[in-house]
């Protein structure tokens, strides 16, 4: 529970900060659907990689859930036929994946807890 709260926190300052660097970058926006959805892809990568039970590196599982979870919306980008949104969109929801299992990992001292599965079979012995 601590991880995925942590992993939540982390989303929520990355969002905020994809937000103002959003309105930096294209100062006519207002609070508009790209920031809004920007906003709950940064959340759902914390929230994603503090479910995630994937056994693997934990820099590769932040990079990993971070492009995963960015693809599913930069996808519509090139739909729309916006390549330029596209590609600094999806690296930086893997950036701010990593940048998020970074925070949980090493600093909170929250690593991805291993899978202990035993299964039983009826009638074995």
């Amino acid at each position: 529970m601590k991880r995925l709260t942590l992993s939540v926190i982390a989303g929520v300052i990355c969002a905020i900060i994809c937000a103002i660097g959003r309105k930096y970058l294209i100062p006519s926006i207002t609070l508009s659907a790209l920031i809004v959805s920007a906003f709950g892809n940064r959340i759902l990568i914390g929230f994603v990689i503090g479910i995630s039970r994937l056994k693997m590196n934990y820099l590769l599982h932040g990079a990993f859930i971070g492009f995963l979870v960015t693809l599913s919306y930069s996808i519509g980008m090139i739909l729309d036929n916006n390549i330029d949104g596209f590609i600094p969109y999806t690296v930086a929801g893997t950036i701010f994946g990593l940048l998020i299992e970074i925070f949980v990992t090493k600093i909170c001292k929250a690593p991805n807890a291993k899978l202990n599965m035993q299964v039983n079979v009826v009638g074995a012995r």
